[in-house]
C-alpha cells in the first residue's frame, strides 16, 4: 500500500511582544497571546481544496479567504463549510503573562524569533506526535507557514536541535520532522494558508477579552471546527493532543465561560 504524503499548513494569531502586552493591570499594549493554528492535509488533495477555497471565496463576495477581513456569518460559514474537507487541526495557546522565567532565559535581540520558534516547536510536537501514533515517516510530510519577516533557518535550526536533543520525552516526537521540509510562503501565493488562518483566528478569539469585544471571548468560531482537531483515539481528549494550552488553563488564570469552554478540551469520552 503506497504511502500517504500530508502537508502542513501553520499561521499564527497575536504577536510575539512580550514588552509591553496587555494585563488586567494594562488595558493598552501588544496582544496578550500567541497563538499558532496548523491545518494537515494529504497531499492529493491540494488542488481540490484550492478550487474548493476559491469557489468559497466567490461565493463570499471577498478577495480573500482572511478573518479579520470577513464578518462574524462569513467567518462561521467559512467554519463550517471547512467541516467537509479530510483535514485535521492542531494548535498552540501561550498567555504572555506565563512565560517570565522562559522570558529570562531568552531575552535579547532574539527573543521575538525565539518565543515564535518555541511556539511553532510545539505546533510541530503536536504534529509529530499524530505522526508517531500513525506510523508516518519524516519523509510523507512537508511544512508551510506563512511567509513573514523571519529568520526561517533559525526555526528550522531549532526543530533539528530539539529533534535531536530532546528537553523532555514529548519533544522525543520532534525527530519525526525533518527540518530541511519546512518552508514559507505568501497568503497570495498559497490560498491553503487560509485555512491555518482559520485556525489560529477562532482559537485566539476563544480567549481574547479585549475592550471591542466587552471583554467576552468569541468562541463561536472554535466551537464550529472543535470536532477537527485530533484527539486521543482511546480517550478523545483534545487538550495535549490536538491542542497544547502551554503552562494549562490553571496558571494561564481562565477563569468563567472561558474556563469552562477550555475544559471541555480536556474531556475524556465515557468508557
Amino acid at each position: 500500500m503506497p504511502k500517504v504524503h500530508y502537508t502542513l499548513f501553520v499561521d499564527e494569531s497575536g504577536d510575539q511582544d512580550l514588552d509591553k502586552f496587555r494585563t488586567d493591570e494594562r488595558q493598552f499594549g501588544s496582544d496578550p497571546y500567541l497563538v499558532f493554528g496548523g491545518v494537515l492535509i494529504p497531499t492529493k488533495h491540494l488542488d481540490d481544496y484550492r478550487a474548493f477555497l476559491n469557489e468559497l471565496r466567490a461565493e463570499l463576495d471577498v478577495k480573500a479567504l482572511h478573518c479579520t477581513d470577513l464578518s462574524h456569518l462569513k467567518r462561521c460559514y467559512f467554519a463550517r463549510r471547512v467541516m467537509s474537507l479530510r483535514v485535521l487541526l492542531f494548535g498552540v495557546v501561550s498567555k504572555k503573562a506565563t512565560i517570565e522565567n522562559y522570558r529570562k532565559q531568552i531575552e535579547g535581540d532574539k527573543e521575538k524569533q525565539d518565543y515564535y520558534n518555541k511556539c511553532a516547536g510545539y505546533l510541530l510536537e503536536r504534529v509529530a506526535h499524530f505522526m508517531h501514533y500513525e506510523n508516518i515517516g519524516s519523509d510523507q510530510l512537508s511544512v508551510i507557514f506563512e511567509k513573514k519577516t523571519h529568520d526561517d533557518q533559525r526555526l528550522r535550526n531549532y526543530v533539528r536541535q530539539i529533534g535531536t536533543t530532546p528537553f523532555d520525552r514529548r519533544a522525543n516526537y520532534l525527530s519525526r520532522i525533518d527540518p530541511l521540509c519546512i518552508r514559507a510562503e505568501g497568503k497570495k501565493e498559497e490560498p491553503l494558508l487560509g485555512l491555518a488562518d482559520l485556525a489560529s483566528f477562532s482559537i485566539y478569539q476563544a480567549f481574547a477579552e479585549t475592550k471591542s469585544n466587552f471583554a467576552m471571548p468569541e468562541q463561536r468560531y472554535l466551537r464550529e471546527i472543535k470536532d477537527k482537531f485530533w484527539k486521543n483515539p482511546e480517550t478523545g481528549q483534545i487538550a495535549n493532543h490536538g491542542i497544547k494550552f502551554i503552562k494549562g488553563p490553571v496558571n494561564m488564570k481562565l477563569s468563567g465561560k472561558t474556563s469552562d469552554f477550555v475544559m471541555k478540551f480536556y474531556r475524556k469520552k465515557e468508557a
